[in-house]
């Protein structure tokens, strides 16, 4: 993109930029976990193996078929590839290309509205990290980045530093956005951009920031009426927006008040954002007759948005970075006495002590959903309970609990269909069953992988038995003479994964029921990746050579050395 002239800049503000990229990418540097990233793959996959985009629901048995407004296809394609091409690693190393962008792209539409290098800096590590719970591996990275591309080029254009040519493609991104993830921000900020030009225009009295050439209100506003042509052409652009209202709220919305990113903000988990908001609107008040009326009106919006809505934060945070730096200028311009000059550093260095503070805590001291890390994070997933479901070659239709239906879909299926996902246009209310327990007899249902404690109402123990159980995942089965042999073999008695260490030492210290307990714990590890509990097992067959010479637990253990290592595989040597 061609900017007019570089910003003259020393050499302690060149390291303003990569001292963001810095601390940008240890904020969102975390575990690779996303409940819908393996839904997404496996969308991916179908979509390259079958030669189609896909626009219908296609893994499960109980809504197969059943349309839905893909916005996220290429997307899919996209990920899938990348896990295909390079793995796990290579998704995490595109969330960090991104945020370096978004950040870079803060950056500079910082310093187009006039800061100074260190506070736009500021600003965009604060922004990433006021949003940072939106920075995992899904398709909306793509609206993270998206949004501070378009927030870039409306503001360069404005300002005269972007080239007519480069401000074309606006419409082009904006079309390619819908299938990345939705344009619905990017079609928000392009219209109240708009919207805020020409009011100034109609009202001198209003002009601060604007557009004096009215050929470039006027290359504005045809750019826009392209723009909502094009969307309105593409299928899954304008005509197809009715989906995201239904999220919103209305009489058929199920999942504003079960989903969490789909309600409104709170002070324990947004905090950043919180004070990054306070500080835009406490400038905005104090700079109420300077205050720029598009930046005025974007506040209002994207903030009103992010308070109702979580999920709207980290766009909401991007936003909020020219808005802030602009007022910013004008204060640091108005601050002409010693006092007023130490007031705004002290302001600045306060936020960045917040910053840093708050970011240590979050990312390597508490136990945040996401703390710093690069590895694969599979502890939430139902990995042993799917392993278990494909080795014994268990057959019938089975339920899920909806958080489960992605990773499932990605691992189970085609082969072995899900019974539903945590896609609420397609299924609905996902948790409905557990007061309408009535609706799970017509699909015949013969063994589950659940979740949620409330769901286990639906499988009492005189009808079902639990033969695997991940920290946070159990798989039943019905009691039914096809299934006693296996039920008889691996029903669970005594070993529970999450059960404390002073209960399971309890345990083992019983002649009668260690022999059990050595056998489910071995099957338990087995089928999935425990440090914890393979280091108690070990102990226990070091103890007990009778034990670790059984042939059973023998077989155990080789299966278990698949995915677990230190002591195990010491023993097995």
């Amino acid at each position: 993109m061609k900017l007019r002239a570089p910003f003259d800049e020393n050499t302690m503000s060149r390291l303003a930029l990569p001292t963001a990229w810095l601390c940008a990418l240890v904020i969102v540097m975390s575990p690779i976990f996303d409940w819908d990233m393996y839904w997404h793959l496996a969308n991916g996959r179908e979509m390259i193996q079958g030669g189609r985009i896909i626009g219908e629901e296609v893994f499960s048995f109980t809504h197969f078929g059943e349309k839905f407004e893909n916005h996220e296809w290429l997307a899919q394609i996209i990920f899938y590839f990348i896990w295909q091409s390079i793995g796990p690693s290579g998704l995490l190393c595109l969330k960090l290309l991104l945020t370096a962008l978004v950040v870079w792209l803060g950056y500079r539409t910082a310093r187009i509205v006039g800061s100074q290098p260190w506070l736009a800096a500021l600003l965009c590590v604060f922004a990433v990290l006021a949003g940072w719970g939106r920075y995992t591996e899904r398709p909306e990275l793509f609206s993270l980045f998206n949004i501070a591309l378009i927030s870039f080029i409306l503001y360069s254009y404005r300002a005269g530093r972007l080239t007519r040519g480069m401000f074309w493609l606006i419409p082009l991104i904006m079309v390619v956005w819908n299938w990345l993830h939705g344009a619905v921000y990017g079609l928000g900020l392009l219209s109240l951009f708009v919207a805020g030009e020409n009011i100034k225009h109609f009202f001198p009295k209003l002009r601060h920031d604007a557009i004096n050439d009215r050929s470039v209100l006027s290359t504005l506003n045809r750019c826009y009426a392209i723009t909502m042509l094009a969307m309105l052409v593409d299928p899954l652009g304008l005509r197809s927006y009715g989906m995201f209202l239904g999220l919103l709220g209305g009489e058929n919305s199920v999942i504003t008040d079960k989903i969490s990113e789909m309600m409104p903000i709170t002070w324990d988990n947004f905090k950043p954002f919180i004070f990054l908001l306070a500080c835009a609107t406490l400038l905005a008040l104090r700079h109420i007759r300077r205050i720029d009326i598009t930046q005025l009106m974007l506040l209002v919006v994207f903030g009103a948005m992010a308070i109702r809505y979580s999920r709207a934060v980290g766009v909401a945070s991007i936003v909020l970075i020219p808005i802030i730096a602009s007022l910013m200028t004008i204060t640091i311009r108005q601050s002409v006495s010693r006092s007023q000059q130490l007031l705004v550093k002290g302001v600045m260095w306060a936020a960045a002590v917040f910053i840093a503070s708050y970011g240590y805590i979050v990312k390597f001291v508490d136990k945040s959903p996401h703390p710093f890390g690069y590895h694969l994070n599979e502890i939430f997933l139902p990995v042993g309970s799917a392993r278990f479901v494909q080795a014994m070659g268990l057959t019938g239709n089975y339920y899920n609990t909806g958080h489960f239906g992605s990773y499932l879909s990605y691992f189970l299926a085609p082969e072995r269909k899900i019974f539903q996902f945590n896609l609420h246009s397609v299924f609905g209310d996902t948790y409905r069953f557990v007061k309408q327990p009535g609706e799970l007899t017509r699909w015949n249902i013969n063994y589950a992988i659940v979740g949620i404690q409330e769901e286990l109402a639906l499988f009492p123990n005189d009808q079902w038995a639990c033969v695997y159980h991940d920290p946070l995942a159990m798989l039943v089965m019905r009691r039914t003479p096809q299934n006693q042999a296996l039920i008889q073999q691996y029903e669970l008695r005594f070993f529970n994964p999450t059960m404390p260490d002073d209960v399971l030492r309890k345990l083992e210290g019983d002649d009668r029921i260690l022999p059990r307990l050595t056998e489910e714990m071995g099957i338990y590890l087995a089928y999935r990746h425990d440090e914890h509990i393979a280091e108690r097992w070990a102990n226990i067959l070091a103890a007990n050579p009778y034990l670790r010479n059984r042939p059973r637990i023998q077989q155990l253990l080789k299966q278990a050395l698949e995915y677990n290592g230190g002591r195990l595989a010491q023993l097995a040597g």
